[in-house]
């Protein structure tokens, strides 16, 4: 409220426009959640609360027996936790959809245990070790990471072990699947393959039913209908993941990369004007996806991300296309009427106009902070340079015509600089390196092998002489797969192709030439088409 006046006085004295910057929305309660350490010990006893009230549901033990397991739970995931996931640990945001996770893994089993005698098919109750314990995996590997999947398939077997049933049995196939969920919830990108997960789960479920179980001596009629239970509770596991991977998304701001593959569609309203009216940036912007997530993957960096944040990295260039190489006429280039500085100035507003555009269109973070990070604060070398060469002719002009070389202005290499930052994550730098390559690239005269492989190990030397991934967390092992990547990516884009045979008509004008005699013109020009060469 107070900063909204403020601004309204400032506009009443005309020293404002009355508008406020438009944000990136990373303030609220998303940052109070990763920032305060109390608030961690908060989720933590709640987490407590929650799992002792769901212990004491249908049980009849006493209430500081079940205390005293909760606090050893407790104390399990403190110790646990930081060891294994830090990520989970050091983000408030993180830990709370993690123990959300668990705790309601934890009371849909405690549920079926307690009512299991009034599911039944044909009079067959279901067995302890047929209970859905892979939901929490599946959701923690989706939406955090593998480890994470691992660590909530040990806590859900032992919270199941310590306050279900204490069974050896039981414990090891809840552990063995929630270990199969995660280990199958690795590089999902479609709603089929999590579908095809829960199969495999369900399979996993009913293998450890048949071996820890003792069903192996009871009738076929019976393993029949365990069989169809652990299938079916396995592919229900996975509809209800795929159900609420959405919402969960939503609300703890979390891309997966079945979300990566949907915002991939190259008909975003976006893209689709950046085809339209800048094409050169268009192609360059899929040959950076190409370039970035062929390094991406030979790292083990994640691929989706770069190859969606490398469509719309240069969508800044909208508001001025026609002055950028890749769109400019041959014929008139707009720069010629510009000085260096001016130009500089445009080039360098794509990277706030594009940050602006992707907000307005409500494109996620990591798409934002790269359109942010990708020059880094890189120099607009070629407009720097043009500056200084004039400043030097000035000063020769000003020797001649007697003026003070004083009068000529200095020449600031801060004003053609990115204002950055530079990159933050591996993403974001391979997807600079890989735009800088790009454009860089299509000045290459005769495209050899040797010259693509120099000009590549160039580009990155220069780049990390420059500071430009001191805060990307690459690695120089990272960096040499990435100069290979690239080596031979583009010599699959700079391919050569080879030399179709001449039509007979060709041949025959080109023996008159070689003969001294010229070869007949039309008297005038084809229909829809240039004036042919006489050669």
């Amino acid at each position: 409220m107070i900063k909204w006046l403020k601004v309204k006085m400032l506009a009443q004295k005309g020293l404002s426009c009355g508008k406020t910057r438009r944000q990136t929305g990373t303030e609220g309660w998303r940052s109070m959640l990763d920032c305060n350490a109390v608030v961690s010990w908060v989720l933590l006893s709640l987490t407590a609360i929650i799992i002792y009230r769901i212990s004491s549901w249908g049980t009849p033990s006493e209430w500081y027996e079940i205390a005293i397991l909760t606090l050893m739970v407790m104390a399990t995931i403190v110790v646990v936790v930081p060891l294994t996931v830090r990520e989970v640990w050091a983000s408030n945001q993180l830990l709370l959809l993690f123990l959300g996770c668990l705790s309601t893994n934890f009371l849909l089993n405690q549920a079926l245990h307690i009512y299991d005698d009034k599911i039944r098919i044909f009079e067959i109750t279901i067995p302890a070790l047929l209970v859905p314990c892979a939901l929490a995996p599946m959701l923690t590997s989706i939406l955090i990471s593998t480890q994470s999947g691992f660590v909530s398939a040990f806590l859900i077997s032992l919270l199941g072990n310590l306050f279900i049933e204490p069974s050896p049995g039981l414990f090891l196939s809840s552990l063995l699947t929630g270990f199969g969920a995660s280990y199958f919830c690795v590089g999902i990108r479609r709603r089929s393959d999590l579908l095809m997960a829960g199969v495999k789960v369900g399979g996993i479920g009913l293998i450890c039913a048949l071996f820890l179980g003792g069903l192996l001596s009871t009738s076929p009629q019976f393993l029949f209908i365990q069989a169809g239970w652990a299938i079916s509770l396995g592919v229900f596991t996975a509809l209800a993941v795929g159900a609420v991977l959405p919402v969960l998304e939503w609300l703890f701001d979390r891309i997966t990369d079945i979300s990566w593959l949907e915002l991939s569609d190259l008909n975003h309203p976006l893209l689709k004007k950046l085809a339209n009216e800048a094409p050169g940036t268009y192609h360059h912007s899929l040959n950076v996806a190409r370039l970035s997530e062929a390094a991406a993957e030979a790292i083990g960096a994640n691929a989706a991300l770069c190859r969606v944040c490398s469509y719309f990295h240069d969508i800044g260039k909208l508001v001025k296309p026609q002055y950028f190489i890749e769109n400019v006429n041959p014929d008139h280039n707009p720069h010629d009427n510009l000085n260096p500085s001016m130009s500089a100035l445009i080039i360098i507003s794509h990277v706030k106009e594009g940050t602006n555009m992707a907000i307005q269109h409500n494109l996620r973070q990591p798409i934002i902070d790269v359109i942010r990070e990708h020059h880094g604060t890189s120099t607009v070398y070629y407009f720097y340079k043009r500056a200084l060469q004039q400043q030097e002719d000035a000063k020769e002009g000003s020797k001649i015509m007697g003026s003070r070389e004083s009068d000529i202005p200095d020449v600031l290499e801060e004003s053609f600089r990115y204002p950055g930052p530079i990159p933050q994550t591996r993403e974001s730098a391979i997807i600079s390196l890989a735009d800088a390559l790009e454009s860089s690239s299509r000045s290459l005269k005769n495209p050899t092998a040797q010259r693509i492989e120099d000009h590549v190990k160039a580009i990155i030397d220069s780049r990390i002489k420059e500071g430009q991934l001191e805060e990307s967390e690459l690695t120089f092992n990272d960096l040499s797969e990435i100069r290979t990547t690239f080596t031979r990516t583009l010599k699959s884009m700079f391919h050569a192709r080879i030399e179709y045979p001449k039509e007979k008509k060709e041949l025959k004008e080109n023996d008159h030439e070689r003969s001294g005699n010229s070869a007949p013109q039309p008297t005038r020009p084809l229909e829809g088409g240039p004036v042919p060469s006489k050669t």
